[in-house]
């Protein structure tokens, strides 16, 4: 089970050459881009990373370091546009898109390697695939972390969210809340990753793979509407035929619910504020548990 990390803001040209020397050797990179609107039209403030092998999140400092967080090079070379731009360093993302379109229109960086995880859990479904899920929603029923843990990384969200219109990823000095907000939407990807690829079916994960590298592509296009209705449908319609469910099926359903009851009781959460996904966006139940994309998006944000 996941810990909440480290993190190492990185601010300064010294500190990120250190930081690519080690990223150009790590085989698995966790990835999450924060910033206000996030996508052509907004900001890229933070790049979080997490590599495979480490539990420590680095927070890239994009607002102070500009270009340079981009095009400085290590001592072999490597930049963070080679690493990010790299195929064979394995990358891993909740919902890529705003951020592909966010890093392409502003720096120029285009995403390779990509795997997007919320592309991985809509292929892994046995059931229907029609909408896809918000990061938030999977971290509450898929990894079952706890009341306590689920709460606090929930709080976090949510406390955040109310802040997110006076962009408070450009704010110096980042305040604590703001680290930990940007800690929570990377460190449980590695578990969700690790879930999601014991249960998908190898067509299923090829499928993902390459519908990944297509979001990645369409976020370069112009007529790319970061904001499209669109963007709450999987790819690949329902996935086949409705299937009945189980006992166990039902009673985890139920479970699910007295979770959310008590959630609610206990915390007393503002009820449109927990309507919210890790995005920024509205997520309902059933048939319409997906992003709408018409509402706010990451980071004013997406988070999960």
């Amino acid at each position: 089970m996941a810990t909440c990390p480290e993190s190492t803001l990185i601010a300064t040209v010294p500190k990120l050459r250190e930081l690519l020397a080690i990223l150009s050797k790590s085989s698995a990179l966790y990835l999450d881009v924060e910033g206000w609107n996030l996508s052509r039209y907004g900001t890229v403030s933070i790049i979080t990373i997490l590599a495979r092998s480490s539990n420590q999140a680095q927070l890239i400092d994009v607002s102070t370091l500009g270009d340079l967080a981009f095009n400085t090079a290590s001592e072999d070379g490597k930049t963070l546009r080679s690493i990010l731009e790299d195929p064979s360093i394995f990358k891993y993302i909740w919902d890529v898109r705003s951020d592909a379109n966010a890093l392409w229109f502003h720096y120029g960086v285009g995403l390779c390697g990509i795997t997007d995880l919320q592309l991985l859990e809509n292929a892994s479904r046995s059931d229907d695939k029609t909408y896809v899920r918000g990061l938030d929603k999977c971290i509450q029923y898929d990894l079952r972390l706890g009341f306590m843990k689920t709460n606090r990384w929930l709080r976090t969200k949510q406390d955040m969210k109310k802040l997110m219109c006076n962009d408070v990823f450009s704010i110096r000095p980042l305040d604590p809340k703001t680290i930990e907000y940007c800690q929570n939407d990377i460190i449980h990807l590695p578990a969700l990753h690790d879930m999601y690829i014991a249960r998908v079916k190898p067509e299923w994960l090829a499928k993902a793979k390459e519908e990944s590298q297509r979001r990645v592509d369409q976020a370069r296009s112009l007529e790319n509407d970061p904001q499209s209705e669109g963007k709450k449908l999987g790819p690949w319609g329902s996935g086949g035929e409705k299937r009945l469910l189980t006992i166990e099926q039902i009673f985890e359903t139920w479970e699910d619910e007295q979770f959310e009851a008590l959630e609610r009781d206990a915390f007393e959460y503002d009820h449109d504020l927990n309507s919210l996904d890790d995005d920024g966006d509205w997520d309902q139940e059933g048939a319409g548990d997906y992003e709408d994309w018409g509402a706010l998006h990451s980071d004013w944000d997406k988070n999960s």
